[in-house]
């Protein structure tokens, strides 16, 4: 029932982690879409096509939680992921 954020258009595997950064205490990471543009991203956001939350950053990596089906009629799982920071 939440609208969907930007990011969410995406395939989990088609954005790329290039950089963290910190203002006014609030700490975000830096997300490369495929188009070439730069979003920011907080842990509780949402990202990829599956339903991906972020539950974690670190300096070098953000963890992501997608719900995606099981194969069955009524079933989902979440699945981890994590993207790693990209090398310039």
């Amino acid at each position: 029932t939440r609208p969907r954020e930007f990011l969410e258009q995406f395939t989990l595997d088609s954005l790329q982690m290039v950089g963290r950064l910190e203002r006014g205490g609030s700490e975000w990471t830096l997300i490369r879409d495929p188009q070439g543009g730069i979003h920011r991203v907080r842990q509780g956001d949402f990202l990829g096509r599956d339903h991906g939350k972020i539950t974690d950053m670190g300096e070098s990596y953000i963890a992501v939680v997608e719900i995606v089906s099981d194969g069955t009629s009524e079933g989902w799982v979440e699945r981890p992921r994590t993207i790693e920071l990209t090398a310039p």
